[in-house]
């Protein structure tokens, strides 16, 4: 009998102790995002500088929500909040509105997060996929862009706005075209990258022919922009080039025609440039 008592008296803080170390069962609040005309909620297709209106439906586990919050990411990348509010009540409605800062063909990732009084969380995630308007396209001609040896001169380009330039770390970001010919190097390197990512791929001269639309252009990269690359070599006279600037505009496509290289031979003569045409949204 008294064996039989010590081995309850074991087992019952044995007992005790394992309930304590079960699993977390504080409810959880919800979130959703409400259905209706004007709202976002789920996954759609839209056009850059786009509006989104969200209606956020929140119910908290507890007695009380305590914050909600939104963000979004561009093709993967780090998560950036938008909107961080703190709230109050068993049941929170909230409308959100985020204007779309993203290139054509762009991928954004939207997450919105419910927090309670008891600072249990849920959240609900949709993607935004940036698609182009049918817009005629209209032609620049004349265009050029220096050997970057060739002291003074424009070896950098902004496609949006059509300006040659000299390029410097501070104007890395709207240079869509950046001649990279080496420091030091005798030779024209005939070869493009850019200062902010843009890319580069080579098409065909019956698609600069019928390039007439932006819709045109989204098809082609759509086609083509998987064998893009970060630089473009031995750029020749009467290559087609497409390229994805890496501006965050809403159309972000041009279509490229080098009419023209000179590539002085003599050693220290860095007079040398590539002229082009080229057809972007008008």
């Amino acid at each position: 009998m008294k064996l039989k008592h010590i081995l309850c008296a074991l087992i019952y803080p044995l007992a005790t102790f394992l309930g304590s170390c079960g699993p977390d069962t504080k409810p959880k609040p919800t979130i959703s995002l409400v259905a209706g005309t004007k709202y976002v909620s789920a996954s759609i297709s839209v056009m850059s500088d786009s509006m989104l209106t969200f209606s956020i439906k929140t119910v908290a586990g507890s007695d009380n929500m305590a914050n909600i919050s939104a963000s979004y990411s561009l093709n993967g990348g780090a998560a950036k909040t938008f909107f961080d509010s703190s709230v109050a009540g068993k049941e929170v409605v909230c409308i959100i509105k985020n204007r779309i800062s993203a290139g054509v063909d762009d991928i954004l990732d939207y997450t919105f997060t419910a927090t309670d009084a008891n600072a249990e969380k849920a959240s609900t995630s949709i993607k935004i996929f940036v698609i182009t308007p049918t817009v005629p396209l209209t032609g620049v001609a004349g265009q050029s862009i220096y050997n970057a040896r060739y002291v003074g001169f424009d070896n950098a380009y902004n496609l949006n706005t059509s300006i040659a330039f000299k390029s410097t770390n501070g104007n890395f970001a709207i240079s869509d075209i950046l001649d990279k010919t080496p420091t030091g190097a005798e030779q024209f390197a005939k070869t493009w990258g850019s200062g902010n990512e843009s890319k580069f791929v080579r098409v065909t001269s019956n698609d600069f022919t019928n390039a007439s639309t932006t819709t045109f252009l989204y098809n082609l990269w759509k086609a083509n922009g998987a064998k893009a690359t970060l630089e473009i070599n031995d750029i020749k006279k009467g290559d087609i080039i497409l390229i994805k600037s890496g501006q965050a505009i809403p159309f972000n496509l041009y279509i490229l025609k080098i009419t023209n290289i000179q590539d002085l031979p003599a050693i220290g003569n860095h007079n040398d440039y590539i002229m082009f045409d080229y057809r972007m949204i008008d």
